[in-house]
C-alpha cells in the first residue's frame, strides 16, 4: 500500500482523474485540495497563501459546472489499486451532523429534529475504508450528502413512560403518524 506524506502528491493521486468538464478545473481542485491538506483547519482565505488563489478558490466552489459527485468518483478511482491490495477491507460508516451557524445558512436544512433548532447545516454519510489486517485507512469509499427539509421532520414525543408517538412536520405544524 503506497503512504503519500506530500500533500500535493496526494491531491494530484486522488484527483488527477477528475472529469470537471476541463483540465484547468481539475489543476485547480488538485491546487485547492493541496493547499487545504497543507493548512489542516485553516480556512481557505489563510490556506490560499494570495488574493488571485482566493479568489480562483471562491469561483471554483461557487462554478455550477463543477459537481461533487465528479470529484468523489475521482477519489474513489484513486482508491481502487489499493483495494485490490488487500485480503480483508471493513467499510466503516458513519453518520455526521455538520453544523454551520453563519448568515449563509438559508439554503442548508434544521440538523436538529425540532423546528425550533437554530442550528442549519447538513448530514453526510461516510465510509471509511480500512485494511483489516494492516489498520492503515485506505481511504473514503464513499459520501453521501444531504440536507434535512422542514417538512420532512420527525419528532418524538413522549405521552407516557410505556409508550412513544411519533408525529411528522408538515410545513412547521406537527401531525400524528399513521
Amino acid at each position: 500500500m503506497m503512504l503519500i506524506k506530500d500533500t500535493e502528491e496526494w491531491a494530484s493521486h486522488l484527483f488527477k482523474h477528475a472529469e470537471l468538464g476541463d483540465v484547468r478545473r481539475t489543476k485547480r481542485l488538485i491546487k485547492i485540495s493541496h493547499q487545504m491538506a497543507s493548512n489542516i483547519g485553516s480556512y481557505i482565505v489563510n490556506a490560499s497563501g494570495s488574493q488571485a488563489s482566493i479568489e480562483g478558490a471562491y469561483r471554483f466552489l461557487r462554478n455550477d459546472k463543477v459537481d461533487a459527485d465528479n470529484i468523489a468518483t475521482a477519489g474513489l478511482n484513486s482508491l481502487l489499486p489499493a483495494l485490490t491490495l488487500s485480503n480483508t477491507i471493513l467499510a466503516l460508516e458513519d453518520t455526521s451532523t455538520l453544523c454551520y451557524r453563519h448568515n449563509l445558512t438559508k439554503e442548508l436544512g434544521h440538523t436538529g429534529a425540532y423546528k425550533q433548532s437554530s442550528s442549519k447545516g447538513m448530514l453526510a454519510h461516510t465510509v471509511l475504508m480500512v485494511d483489516a489486517e494492516t489498520e492503515h485507512t485506505i481511504g473514503l469509499g464513499a459520501q453521501h450528502r444531504w440536507c434535512r427539509k422542514m417538512k420532512t421532520l420527525v419528532l418524538l414525543t413522549t405521552e407516557n413512560a410505556a409508550s412513544t408517538k411519533r408525529k411528522k412536520v408538515i410545513n412547521g405544524n406537527a401531525r400524528r403518524k399513521k
